[in-house]
């Protein structure tokens, strides 16, 4: 009889077990779906997710990752990287903060802070996709001049590409056409690079909305509008 309870107990526990890779296993993959709808624009969608997400999964690092990608101010998503990279630094998304805090302070005009966010990166996570892939590096060496921090600052995203080429196509035609049209690289999760091409600089929300209808109505694209800002381009 011992030995039935003895099995009975390993059994359990062996589902258990079972059951928490699983969960775990699920939460990874929503946590990485609501990074790549952000990549694509889709940040408001996921922000409306959040309150019910944190109801369900533990606060860990990805849950952390995302509010700081949604956070509209700037500060806001500073705290939430620094945490990662502080408190949470053998997780997945340590790397991926670090490159957000780089790209912050790069986009803000703080070349020392962006500079020692790129070293610990390249001192903690040598193999990192964001070192590799030569993404930091180009935003590190680029003629990027830091704006002012704008606000209403608006534009209209009309496409999301894994290739290059394809985004540069696109860019091209609409610039031809009289369009303001530029192009982005996006990498939030270390591992698939986009490239946005984003439409216009509106000074308001309304100005946006009727660029957007006019590129529905000629060419049939469903724009997103953007906020664009000196501290955020995902």
């Amino acid at each position: 009889m011992k030995i039935i309870r003895t099995y009975t107990k390993i059994i359990a526990f062996l589902i258990l077990i079972n059951s928490y890779f699983v969960s775990a296993q699920m939460y990874e993959r929503k946590i990485i779906e609501y990074v790549r709808m952000v990549s694509k624009g889709q940040s408001i969608q996921v922000a409306s997710k959040l309150p019910d997400l944190k109801k369900k999964i533990p606060r860990s690092a990805g849950l952390i990752y995302i509010e700081g990608l949604v956070a509209t101010r700037g500060d806001e998503a500073i705290r939430c990287f620094s945490i990662i990279a502080d408190s949470f630094p053998h997780s997945e998304w340590a790397d991926d903060a670090l490159a957000r805090l780089f790209e912050y302070h790069q986009n803000s005009g703080e070349p020392n802070e962006a500079e020692g966010n790129f070293e610990r990166l390249r001192s903690e996570y040598p193999a990192s996709p964001y070192l590799s892939t030569n993404y930091l590096r180009d935003i590190r060496f680029s003629d990027y001049q830091p704006q002012q921090e704008q606000g209403n600052d608006y534009a209209v995203q009309i496409g999301a590409f894994s290739i290059r080429e394809n985004a540069e196509k696109l860019q091209q035609r609409f610039s031809s056409e009289g369009y303001n049209a530029d192009v982005y690289e996006n990498l939030l999760d270390g591992k698939n690079l986009l490239f946005l091409v984003w439409v216009g600089s509106f000074s308001n929300n309304e100005e946006a909305q009727r660029v957007q209808g006019e590129i529905k109505a000629k060419y049939n694209i469903d724009g997103l509008i953007r906020t664009r800002s000196s501290w955020k381009k995902w």
